[in-house]
């Protein structure tokens, strides 16, 4: 599945003008060298880096490999989770404030372009991209962008400046249509260059199974733990049902993809938009048939909205949804309250199943939940026990986790909770994924990391299978795709977790005070006075 965030820069840079652009996929070129890039004979003039923290090594290299072509490198801007909640560690990579980015995006694809539309004006006085930039920066023109953070000056000691918060754009249809990035990709290779042309349509579906899709933007409620209501400034955003329909029928026809899945972070959090949503895609037609024959998609929600929308679900079936991934966290509602209770998720799954939509719920294993409970359903084992009993086709179990962004991200680290070295071992951005128990107040850390294990294994199973095929509710092949999938997958994280855990075991475990990946010290400069900005939310798309 190509990711959604750079597919959209993609396409909003195509559809701003600048047709020579491709998008680079590390998953598929592995090698790809900044430094040896040439688009139609050219030297790039621009890398755009977006990277999430678990995959900021990686964007470290990229970043530290552009330099190497010299004075030719290109203006590298970085963007994505990493780059919007810690920016400063992308201008020194390694320590050297020598290899580092130019500027940081701490926001949208707008902002973006809100950058280049004044880096063009300049580029028409400079040779390349990066001499505008310079200059633009020397002469103060970029200080009236909000979601930008640059060092103020070609000093190295210089320090870092902040435009201050993104100005969000409250209509999603007004982005590029996301068809644009799909015909930018790079094919899959293991050279150290571009290929002469991108991926062909026609060889799309065969690498890119499934589409990602951004549905939405923002939920109601406040985790401490969840950095997405801070990012989206508290509001709720969505595209219209036209457009949307519209997406997954070009994407349908145009490339041959059939699964969807939208990005959302609550999708039912507004009843009106998904009611329209719903109708428009019931009414469409793909190549001639109904819009729920020919496209299958799934998105994220809380139980709370859904459970409140649970009239509109046969509308939804019939708009082609058939999976709904739940935030659930902890049936008990021990851990964080989001109106989730073991007898509202019985009724909700019970419904989604005579829908023919596949409930597939997501919990937090976090410190003081025991692996079983003799009585009431806090362990974990016993909810996930219990969720395949009521007709969870599958279950993803993960860790509470310092997330960057959040309100409990410091906390953690004051509470000397965060783990800075595993027997001897530094703990990398990387293992902060969810998966690797990298912060617990328990003196015998090692049991969470089993905890986790125990649980996939509670669910997926040769006898779990062989029940839910006995069983003979419904959707058997369903069931069945997923244990086979899910044990398949287990194997290999057993192999990797159960060396983890054996490290946790052996210790020793040093804690630490901060991030210990911070890359430059530079002092960020916030504006000094309030600038009068325009407003994104009603600029339509770059012409």
């Amino acid at each position: 599945m190509a990711p959604a965030g750079a597919r959209a820069l993609g396409s909003a840079l195509v559809d701003s003008g600048l047709t020579r652009t491709r998008v680079v996929l590390q998953q598929w070129t592995p090698n790809f060298r900044p430094s040896e890039a040439a688009l139609d004979g050219q030297p790039i003039e621009m890398l755009l880096v977006s990277s999430m923290q678990i995959h900021a090594a990686k964007a470290y290299r990229l970043i530290a490999d552009a330099h190497r072509a010299g004075d030719r490198r290109p203006l590298i801007i970085a963007g994505g989770p990493k780059a919007i909640y810690e920016p400063n560690d992308l201008f020194a990579i390694d320590g050297n404030p020598r290899l580092g980015v130019d500027v940081v995006v701490t926001g949208e694809e707008f902002v973006l372009m809100q950058l280049l539309e004044v880096l063009l004006d300049y580029r028409k006085r400079c040779p390349t991209m990066r001499e505008a930039f310079e200059l633009a920066r020397d002469e103060d023109s970029l200080r009236e962008i909000p979601g930008l953070v640059y060092r103020q000056s070609d000093d190295l000691d210089a320090p870092l400046y902040n435009t201050g918060i993104q100005r969000l754009v409250r209509d999603l249809d007004e982005f590029p249509h996301p068809i644009l990035g799909y015909k930018l990709l790079e094919p899959p290779h293991r050279g150290r260059t571009l290929r002469r042309e991108p991926l062909p349509a026609s060889r799309v579906r065969r690498i890119n199974t499934v589409s990602s899709l951004s549905l939405s933007h923002g939920c109601k409620f406040n985790c401490d733990y969840c950095p997405i209501p801070a990012y989206n400034q508290r509001t709720y955003r969505q595209k219209s049902g036209e457009r949307v329909a519209d997406e997954m029928r070009r994407i349908r026809e145009e490339l041959g993809i059939r699964f969807f899945f939208g990005t959302d972070d609550n999708f039912f959090n507004n009843r009106p938009a998904v009611e329209q949503m719903f109708k428009v895609m019931s009414r469409t037609k793909i190549n001639s048939r109904p819009f729920g024959d020919e496209v299958f998609w799934g998105t994220e929600a809380t139980e709370f909205d859904t459970w409140k929308n649970h009239d509109l679900l046969p509308m939804a079936r019939k708009s082609g949804l058939r999976a709904i991934w739940f935030g659930i966290e902890d049936i008990t509602a021990t851990l964080i309250r989001k109106g989730q209770s073991a007898g509202k998720t019985e009724e909700l799954f019970e419904l989604l199943n005579r829908c023919g939509i596949s409930p597939r719920p997501m919990l937090m294993h976090h410190d003081g939940q025991p692996l079983y409970s003799r009585e009431g359903m806090y362990g974990i084992v016993n909810q996930v026990r219990y969720l395949w009993k009521i007709g969870a086709a599958s279950v993803q179990v993960t860790v509470l986790t310092p997330s960057v962004g959040t309100r409990s991200y410091e906390p953690t680290f004051e509470k000397r909770m965060v783990f800075s070295k595993v027997g001897g071992r530094r703990v990398d951005q990387w293992q902060y994924d969810g998966n690797h128990v990298v912060a617990s107040q328990s003196g015998k850390p090692w049991r969470m990391q089993l905890n986790v294990l125990i649980a996939y294994l509670a669910f997926y199973n040769p006898w779990t299978l062989f029940r839910s095929l006995l069983r003979g509710r419904g959707r058997l092949l369903e069931r069945a795709y997923c244990q086979v999938t899910g044990m398949y997958s287990l194997f290999w994280t057993i192999a990797h977790s159960a060396a983890w855990a054996f490290r946790l075991w052996r210790g020793p475990i040093e804690r630490a005070r901060s991030p210990q990946w911070t890359r430059t010290p530079a002092a960020v400069v916030e504006p000094s006075e309030e600038i009068s900005l325009p407003v994104l939310a009603e600029v339509g798309s770059p012409a």
